[in-house]
């Protein structure tokens, strides 16, 4: 697939948002890359078709290699490098301008105001920091924005739930007592009273998800992530925050509580293909036998049953996003179609 090559886009020249300012700063400093692909692979069956995940991913969201569901969410990609700090930065950068009229409506029970502030925040979080979500959220517009609206939505119902605010408050309260000690050069070091807390996040959350379920909240997601994903990706981010400030030795305990300590396996891609996504022209692993994958460069369901379909004009083997017939050819921008 050397052969072909995709023509870069032309881009207008625009000031640069929250998230490249700051992949700036990362890439200048020398940091890791902000994007993970490794050699091993979480060990995983897919709950849809019972495909065990064979092939590598580049995000911390894992997509079946046979029928493209989403089956699950991986913490240690979701931490490598610099992912964390910077998608969790640039939010808390975006959320920070919005706080105050967040709490004013709050306070007076506005869900329509809370809901439209928080609905503003995600989405361009989503658009600056896509590696943070679903591959999907780089090329489906309607997709992204049905992401914003689920995660507005679950934020609003768990901030406005008398219970859980309970909770919370009980919660950051043993937070406020924790002891910090220094570490050197290093991060500072939290006292023992952190068991106490990761339990009492963790009852939060599980009883969050309850509410969210009966709500019909959890049905909104656009990627109809199986049920306990959502949980593991609340599990993640809390341990993002925590695990700088835990003893080495203290890692392997605090993620066994979220059940995040899972086992890998050294990727056997026995079989795969290369193919060429007909949606962005980035090429691909496939395993044989599949019939549905997600492309991870762009996020495009592609239909790898229906087999490869040569652009009339340069030749490229493509493998169409599934529901089209008709596209655009990454390489040479000629409209092509399934013969």
């Amino acid at each position: 697939m050397g052969l072909f090559k995709k023509r870069p886009a032309r881009q207008a020249t625009a000031a640069p948002t929250v998230a490249e300012s700051l992949q700036k700063l990362v890439e200048t400093s020398g940091q890791p890359s902000l994007f993970a692909h490794s050699e091993f692979v979480k060990q995983v069956d897919c709950p849809r078709c019972g495909a065990r995940k064979r092939l590598p991913s580049k995000t911390a969201y894992l997509y079946c290699d046979y029928c493209g569901s989403l089956i699950d969410y991986d913490f240690r990609l979701a931490n490598s490098g610099t992912n964390a700090g910077l998608t969790n930065t640039v939010f808390h950068q975006l959320i920070a301008p919005v706080q105050a009229d967040l709490d004013r409506a709050r306070a007076v029970g506005d869900t329509g105001r809370y809901r439209e502030l928080l609905r503003g925040v995600y989405t361009e979080w989503l658009r600056e920091c896509p590696q943070a979500a679903s591959p999907r959220v780089k090329s489906d517009e309607d997709f992204r924005d049905r992401m914003a609206a689920y995660c507005a939505e679950s934020q609003l119902r768990k901030d406005f739930d008398p219970s859980l605010a309970v909770l919370e408050q009980q919660m950051n309260a043993v937070i406020a007592t924790l002891q910090r000690r220094p570490n050197g050069t290093g991060p500072w070091l939290v006292s023992d009273g952190i068991w106490q807390v990761a339990a009492m996040f963790k009852e939060l959350i599980d009883k969050s998800y309850q509410m969210l379920g009966a709500a019909g909240v959890l049905a909104m997601d656009p990627d109809e992530a199986p049920p306990g994903v959502p949980v593991r990706m609340e599990y993640s981010t809390f341990c993002q925050g925590w695990i700088p400030h835990l003893p080495p030795g203290d890692t392997g305990r605090f993620l066994a509580i979220f059940g995040l300590n899972s086992e890998y396996a050294r990727v056997d891609g026995t079989g795969a293909e290369t193919k060429s996504c007909g949606g962005c022209g980035d090429e691909l692993k496939t395993m044989p036998g599949a019939n549905t994958v997600v492309c991870e460069s762009c996020g495009r369901k592609l239909d790898i049953a229906g087999g490869e379909t040569p652009c009339q004009n340069c030749g490229a083997p493509l493998s169409f996003p599934v529901g089209t017939s008709a596209i655009e050819c990454p390489y040479c921008h000629t409209g092509t179609h399934r013969i």
